[in-house]
């Protein structure tokens, strides 16, 4: 039986897109993302983003950025007050679902994707094969290393690590696959499933909060399907520092304590805080002075909350 594609893209065309973006402090990595957005053939997309900035110049940026490429967008600013990413993520979902968004992309503003069918391939894949949350293979920039080609949340040691990374990515070499976990930097979901989850945990600010939203999806019965043939790179910690920063190593040894505490059940709780405890303390060995400071404020605040 023949297929009619022209009458599936154009059903396609009618499923509603938010993307869901946070800003703060890194005016530099918008040129990049605002040109990806603009040269996308997939047209029914609404920006939403959050400006969590404590200067001026990235929602001015913004603002500048997406009228000269008339794409359109809603701000949502915070004003100097930086509530975290997950408070952030969930001022964004809220408003893309009150404008009746059937889908979300979470997606960091330091990507690039040249390729004009990135958003279209997703939302493809999504209406034809029924997912509920997919993502493309993400590559390190500029590097082009492998950052995300598929992961798995290790509820022993509580951390999320994505297979095969920084490994050469050799294309047509991966293979479609459902996995428990994707970071958030890119992701998309339906409405429903959010309906169902839930967005973000506001407790966590930044850092594993996709780790505890993808742990409950897959409470939920819902896996992260990878799409190979969409491609994208990542510019890594440009606006956190990672986890070689204060805020990155405190933020990730006190969320890694509270994940543990609220979702890790029974025996596997205390192995997985004695773990984690036993490795930061080893970790402390060898640090800086001011990430000790970070490690020890982040372990001792993580079993405060």
């Amino acid at each position: 039986m023949k297929v009619n594609l022209g009458k599936k893209l154009a059903m396609n065309q009618y499923k509603r897109l938010g993307l869901v973006t946070v800003l703060f402090n890194a005016p530099d990595v918008l040129d990049d993302f605002f040109t990806s957005l603009s040269c996308q053939s997939y047209e029914q997309y609404q920006v939403y983003i959050v400006d969590n900035s404590t200067v001026p110049e990235p929602l001015a940026k913004a603002r500048e950025l997406a009228e000269h490429y008339q794409i359109s967008v809603t701000f949502i600013d915070n004003k100097g007050d930086n509530v975290g990413v997950a408070a952030g993520n969930n001022q964004g979902v809220n408003a893309a679902l009150n404008d009746g968004c059937d889908l979300i992309l979470f997606i960091n503003n330091d990507l690039i994707f040249d390729d004009k069918n990135v958003l279209s391939s997703l939302v493809n894949s999504m209406d034809s094969d029924m997912l509920d949350m997919c993502s493309p293979v993400i590559l390190n920039y500029p590097a082009k290393k492998i950052w995300y080609a598929g992961g798995y949340i290790d509820t022993i040691k509580a951390v999320a690590p994505h297979y095969n990374i920084d490994g050469e990515y050799i294309p047509n070499s991966i293979q479609r696959a459902a996995f428990d976990y994707a970071p958030t930097c890119f992701l998309i979901v339906t409405a429903s499933l959010l309906g169902k989850v839930g967005c973000m945990d506001e407790k966590y600010f930044a850092y594993y909060d996709d780790t505890d939203f993808l742990f409950r999806c897959n409470q939920a019965g819902y896996k992260v399907e990878l799409l190979p043939n969409v491609v994208i790179h990542h510019k890594v910690g440009s606006s956190t520092g990672g986890g070689l920063s204060y805020f990155g190593a405190y933020h990730l040894s006190r969320n890694r304590i509270y994940f543990i505490r609220k979702n890790i059940k029974g025996i596997k709780k205390y192995i997985s805080l004695a773990y984690t405890v036993l490795t930061r303390s080893i970790r402390l060995m060898s640090a800086p002075s001011e990430i000790k400071k970070a490690i020890k404020k982040g372990m001792a605040d993580g079993f405060k909350m």
